[in-house]
């Protein structure tokens, strides 16, 4: 029976509630259940690093099954970024384990007096003096605890960044070869971790699965099914991972470049998908390494240096582009040690490229400047004041500066999608509850939420709020199973998970059951931001709204207040 633990750091008491049939949060999961919990038990205009906000570590509806890449987890609380409601998700080793166990959820209230790490080992928590880790980031932390728990263990942690309690702060989950290279990055929740005192969770495997299946063979076999047609149709993204899309994203003028003044870069062969390929290859590093248990794409690689040397893991697509064209940067080892860095202190890749972004347009980096970009990372740890900036984010980097040229919504920096090429992943930015967040509904180059409509090309006006609108309810769902969206947030996978959650649960519930559920909680969400304070429906930065591109003057933004402020009517 699923379980929802709830740990009182400031007394340092545990409870735990069977999820039956009676419970309020039995039909909620993953980001579901964050955000529920988020908007029943937290009180909106709380301070988001005080005693009043909640942090949610919460399992999918089939996490650790068979169901192909189910090793997810999702974290929530009111963001410190944001000021509004926040889930942000990661896979690893412990989401999995986590799930295994039977947990649905691990609620963390209140502010521990001292520093602690959490044990999760067969079903049972316990917290144990975390005093000795403080101060260590990410790399060498997970290779201190490996040696005092095990090899065996999966870990979520804070670096520096977290500790500082930056708004800019990641919180790591160790991958499946022990580096800490997922992270749950956006929305500072890494700095919320640290407000409360969490140094790591610590999470050993099960001797056996503690999950019960209502229809375990019918389950298994549809499972069975998907995992191998995943595996044979996402074969292409084993050798070149998410970097894929870069050479077609920079051919649609949709590529982030020196801080959205264009959408395409001239450097783009240099940090392309071939190139990246290139490298990994003549180094000797591995490609098509899965992030977490039972993947059955397998995108992630490990990078290494000319002297053997392990560079970071994974190497992704907002990473190179944040990081790469909107810097002006042209070099996949320079982005490799950008990465490294910022998961070892605990920083979102996505946020620290827009705030050195920022840091360019304000004179204190030169574009392009490879060396002081991975200088100003390795600043971080020391102390240095000027690399401590970056743990602002870039909203408040940009004021502090006077710089006006900050994209963001919700005080959130953009993901590596330019949105007057990429018009329904701006819808996304402006209409979720989350931000600027591409995750939220990734609107990109051939994506449909149902496989018959018609949305039109990514750069023209045709049915973009429909397709933001459409893919925001299916990672609604996607968001709530603990599965990867590369499998497909769209209509044809909705139809597969409600079958699994039949035969998991027992349940009778149809896709369009859940469509209808994933809207009530989407509207939730925002109802929780207006209580906030905050706009439901947001806009584009200023520079956005009046600039066209300067490569392609036919690309601007032309969605309708209107239009937007009705998305969800």
């Amino acid at each position: 029976m699923p379980i929802l633990a709830r740990i009182n750091l400031q007394s340092h008491t545990i409870t735990k509630e069977d999820i039956t049939s009676k419970h309020p949060y039995e039909m909620y999961a993953g980001r579901s259940l964050s955000s529920k919990i988020i908007s029943n038990e937290v009180d909106p205009l709380c301070d988001p690093l005080g005693p009043e906000n909640k942090l949610i570590f919460a399992c999918g509806f089939i996490g650790g099954t068979p169901a192909p890449n189910s090793g997810r987890i999702s974290v929530g609380a009111k963001s410190p970024m944001t000021l509004g409601i926040k889930e942000s998700n990661s896979g690893g080793k412990a989401p999995a384990l986590l799930s295994r166990q039977d947990f649905r959820g691990i609620v963390f209230e209140g502010i521990s007096e001292t520093w602690v790490i959490v044990v999760i080992k067969e079903g049972e928590i316990t917290l144990e003096d975390g005093t000795n880790f403080v101060g260590i980031n990410n790399y060498p932390l997970m290779n201190m605890l490996k040696e005092k728990y095990g090899d065996t263990v999966g870990i979520l942690s804070i670096g520096l960044a977290g500790e500082k309690q930056c708004i800019n702060s990641s919180i790591a989950a160790m991958d499946m070869e022990g580096f800490p290279s997922r992270h749950m990055g956006r929305g500072g929740l890494g700095a919320v971790m640290g407000s409360k005192k969490i140094k790591a969770i610590v999470v050993y495997p099960p001797a056996k699965s503690m999950l019960i299946y209502k229809n375990k063979e019918e389950f298994y076999s549809i499972a069975r099914d998907w995992f191998k047609t995943l595996n044979e149709t996402k074969e292409v993204f084993r050798k070149y991972g998410t970097s894929i899309g870069i050479d077609t994203v920079n051919h649609l003028h949709a590529l982030p470049t020196q801080n959205f003044r264009r959408g395409s870069f001239r450097g783009v062969e240099n940090i392309n998908a071939d190139a990246l390929d290139a490298f990994v290859t003549k180094n000797n590093g591995k490609k098509g390494v899965a992030c977490s248990p039972g993947c059955a794409i397998r995108c992630s690689n490990i990078l290494r240096t000319a002297n053997d040397e392990h560079l970071t893991s994974s190497l992704e697509y907002e990473t190179m582009i944040m990081n790469g064209s909107n810097l002006m940067i042209d070099d996949i080892e320079t982005l490799g040690w950008i990465d490294h860095y910022c998961d070892d202190n605990g920083l979102d890749t996505i946020e620290t490229g827009n705030c050195l972004a920022v840091l360019m347009e304000a004179g204190k980096l030169k574009w392009g400047d490879r060396k002081g970009v991975v200088d100003l990372l390795k600043g971080f740890s020391k102390g240095n004041p000027d690399s401590l900036l970056l743990g602002l984010g870039c909203y408040k980097l940009g004021k502090k500066m006077g710089i006006e040229r900050i994209p963001h919504v919700k005080r959130q920096g953009f993901p590596a999608y330019e949105p007057r090429s990429f018009k329904g992943m701006g819808v996304t930015f402006v209409t979720s509850a989350m931000g600027a967040d591409h995750t939220a509904g990734p609107a990109i180059h051939g994506r449909k939420a149902y496989s018959d409509k018609d949305y039109g090309e990514v750069y023209e006006r045709k049915n973009k709020v429909m397709i933001s609108k459409e893919l925001q309810i299916f990672i609604y769902i996607a968001d709530s199973t603990g599965c990867c969206y590369f499998v497909g947030p769209d209509y044809d996978s909705t139809q597969k998970w409600a079958k699994l959650f039949n035969a998991r649960y027992g349940w009778n519930r149809t896709a369009e059951d859940w469509i209808q559920w994933a809207v009530d909680g989407i509207k939730m969400e925002r109802e929780f931001n207006s209580r906030a304070g905050l706009k439901a429906t947001d806009t584009l930065p200023k520079f956005m709204l009046e600039e066209k591109l300067e490569e392609i003057e036919d690309r601007k933004w032309d969605i309708t207040k209107k239009e937007l402020e009705e998305i969800w009517d």
